[in-house]
């Protein structure tokens, strides 16, 4: 029996407004939104193969509402390419899901380093831990000791299920990311899941916006 459809509403920009997270709801899942899951263990109980398809569609529309249009990333267009995977972080109800957070991964055969190329959380809901989570349950997916943290974090337990993030690829040896110099939030959040900086790049994202290369190993500790 298929799973009962929920409600994935989107809305223009200019209309969008952020339900409440709901505190009584319990625990919020990460997945693996893009590829969808060809294995029906590997997905959400409550989520259709359609419900997947939307949430690309959604991060798309937090995407622009949140970056300026030079830094937005096509996320339909990205994804199509090989080895580009979407995480999402959801709070699901029925009959909906609330997206709190999303990034994509690429690991790469070609010099065995995996590399975060987007993370955002809903300014809305920044601070409750969902970014950590995203950054974690990447992590985990391959084969890094996050794993444990991923499924029971010390700041609240309510992020406690990961569904479809299991064995990306086993022959990574390096996750690297840039942040902003300035994203002083953000480069904890990464220090805590086991980033360090290696190298200051300047006028990375525009003059005068440089940014931290970050990276960790897959057999950290």
């Amino acid at each position: 029996m298929a799973p009962p459809k929920l409600q994935l509403e989107l809305q223009p920009k200019q209309q969008y407004s952020t339900p409440a997270l709901d505190e009584q709801a319990g625990q919020l899942v990460s997945l693996v939104a893009s590829p969808v899951p060809r294995l029906k263990h590997e997905r959400h109980p409550l989520l259709s193969t359609s419900d997947y398809h939307g949430l690309v569609a959604r991060c798309q529309q937090l995407e622009r509402r949140v970056f300026p249009k030079a830094e937005a990333m096509d996320l339909c267009k990205e994804l199509r390419k090989p080895n580009q995977y979407l995480f999402v972080v959801l709070q699901i109800n029925d009959p909906g899901m609330l997206l709190l957070s999303y990034g994509v991964l690429a690991p790469s055969k070609v010099d065995c380093v995996a590399r975060i190329t987007k993370v955002c959380t809903d300014p809305l809901y920044r601070g409750l831990g969902a970014g950590e989570h995203l950054v974690r349950s990447m992590l985990a997916a391959l084969g890094h000791s996050a794993l444990d943290s991923a499924l029971h974090p010390s700041a609240t337990g309510r992020f406690a299920s990961i569904c479809g993030v299991g064995g990306l690829r086993t022959d990574i040896r390096d996750i690297q990311l840039h942040v902003d110099t300035r994203r002083d939030a953000a480069v904890r959040m990464y220090t805590r899941c086991g980033f360090s900086t290696k190298t200051t790049i300047p006028n990375y994202y525009a003059e005068g916006r440089d940014a931290l290369l970050m990276s960790t190993s897959t057999t950290m500790t």
